[in-house]
């Protein structure tokens, strides 16, 4: 948390109208910063200055929000005629008669100040030390549109917007049970970030909640303007493993899905994808598709994505093997030969692919789209026909690469893939240095950093490491017919469950 903000922490709301209006207007340069409207009112004996951001809200909204209230404040005044009240029967009045939804009192300075920069609208009253909040919040959004990734050919092609509210609205669409249970907090001592912890109370491990919950008030940091991942990379103390210990979607069905499992889902406002954890390596590779699918057919999809997914990894490497021993290998496998030798090594053609197909992805990534087809060309005929007539790459380099890059990206998961394609890369340097001992070194020391990788506690390579068929391994190898499937995985029960 910033100093500045610990500091308002430590500021009591003053029953002075004239001490509040200070401090606040000092604090937010009100006169200076024109996106916050500070405006005087009276109604009957009481003196107020209403605080509110300007873009948070329907200027017709406020204009009726305001003409109500000032009717029943005045209502309620000639109802009481002169005698003393509370703040608090001012706003079980409102609440009751008031025109709009919601009206509660605020006891702390912090928070009348987070609001006023989260859009409701705060007012303070001379004579009271606490402060009305009227939430007229509504904010700027982008319609609804289909995911940028884990598209279907079938199912709903909704997917989340950067506004939290509409996010956690999608997932109770899909999800309407009544122990589905949203936490709000604020993360960031200078952005205050709102972020909401889901999870379906009577399903997920109590133990679990507790530790997330912890973890999201223990971020210290002083804004979220990287959003879902740099909340993760706080929570869970990332530093340079590259696989990704929580899971990220931008389809609701994937999270309400993900909540009915046990796990927990997490909400950044201005992100456009949820965060679900804990999380494994083998859900990072399943596919939405696969439950759009038939069963037969979705399974199919799993094996597929999985096979592509080890082939983007292992495959580089191998071919690196097997030219090192090409007197080895049977005739029908001649095509995994090099048909020439180059001026550069088999490893350093890989590694030129491997790049010049990171660079042709950013840079379609960053090209105007009216430019995009001009830019694929151009890399066509660079990374093609002209790599091979100079002898910088050789064709079969080129087959293989490019069926990696597409390999790689078989997963919806772009972080696993990320991760992925740095595996590949030390594979491939451990194999052209120590030949085939190499490759087996660098596959070994592979899959020791999986094993002794954890997501938030839980065991990433699980159900295959520890082994757990039922409930576990058998749920992975197949997508089985939906009443066949057995409700939350072992690894996500709570310890009552397990004892049950």
């Amino acid at each position: 948390m910033s100093q500045s903000m610990e500091k308002i922490e430590t500021v009591p709301v003053s029953r002075s109208l004239e001490d509040n209006v200070n401090y606040v207007n000092d604090l937010l340069g009100i006169g200076t910063t024109w996106d916050i409207m500070a405006k005087p009112f009276r109604y009957g004996k009481l003196n107020m200055m209403s605080y509110v951001t300007n873009g948070f809200f329907l200027t017709m909204n406020v204009v009726l929000v305001l003409d109500s209230f000032h009717k029943n404040v005045e209502a309620f005044e000639q109802q009481k005629k002169g005698e003393d009240y509370t703040i608090e029967e001012l706003v079980f009045y409102l609440n009751t008669n008031i025109d709009f939804v919601q009206v509660q009192v605020i006891d702390k300075m912090s928070d009348a100040v987070r609001f006023i920069l989260s859009g409701p609208l705060i007012t303070f009253i001379d004579g009271y030390d606490k402060v009305l909040l009227i939430d007229t919040r509504v904010y700027p959004m982008r319609s609804i549109d289909q995911p940028m990734t884990e598209r279907v050919v079938r199912g709903n092609h909704d997917g989340f917007t950067e506004t939290m509210l509409m996010n956690t609205t999608l997932i109770r669409r899909r999800l309407r049970d009544p122990r589905l249970r949203v936490e709000l907090f604020q993360v960031g001592g200078r952005s205050q970030t709102d972020v909401s912890l889901m999870y379906l109370k009577d399903v997920a491990d109590e133990e679990l909640v507790e530790k997330m919950r912890n973890l999201i008030k223990s971020v210290k940091s002083e804004g979220m303007m990287m959003g879902e991942q740099q909340i993760i990379d706080l929570m869970g103390k990332v530093k340079w493993n590259p696989y990704p210990i929580a899971r990220y979607t931008e389809r609701p069905d994937v999270a309400a899905t993900c909540l009915l499992e046990g796990q927990v889902v997490i909400v950044v406002d201005t992100t456009a994808e949820v965060i679900i954890a804990p999380t494994t390596f083998f859900q990072h590779i399943q596919n939405p598709q696969e439950y759009h699918s038939y069963p037969l057919v979705g399974t199919y999809l799993r094996w597929v994505i999985a096979v592509a997914v080890f082939m983007s990894i292992f495959l580089p490497g191998a071919f690196i093997v097997v030219n090192q021993h090409p007197t080895h290998i049977p005739h029908w496998a001649s095509f995994f030969i090099a048909s020439r030798h180059d001026p550069l090594p088999l490893w350093a053609e890989l590694l030129v692919a491997e790049l010049a197909l990171d660079i042709l992805r950013f840079a379609v990534l960053n090209t105007p789209t009216a430019m995009a087809s001009s830019i694929g060309i151009i890399a066509a005929l660079l990374f093609g026909q002209f790599a091979t007539q100079i002898q910088l790459l050789q064709p079969e380099v080129l087959v293989y690469m490019g069926f990696v890059m597409l390999a790689q990206h078989a997963t919806s998961s772009f972080e696993l893939a990320s991760a992925n394609q740095l595996a590949r890369i030390w594979i491939m340097l451990w194999t052209a240095g120590l030949n085939w001992v190499g490759f087996a070194v660098s596959v070994v020391s592979w899959g020791l950093l999986l094993v002794f990788t954890k997501s938030f506690g839980k065991p990433y390579l699980w159900p295959l490491i520890p082994f757990r068929w039922k409930n576990g391994l058998h749920d992975l190898v197949a997508r089985w017919p939906s009443q066949d499937l057995e409700g939350v995985p072992e690894l996500f029960r709570s310890h009552r469950r397990r004892r049950t």
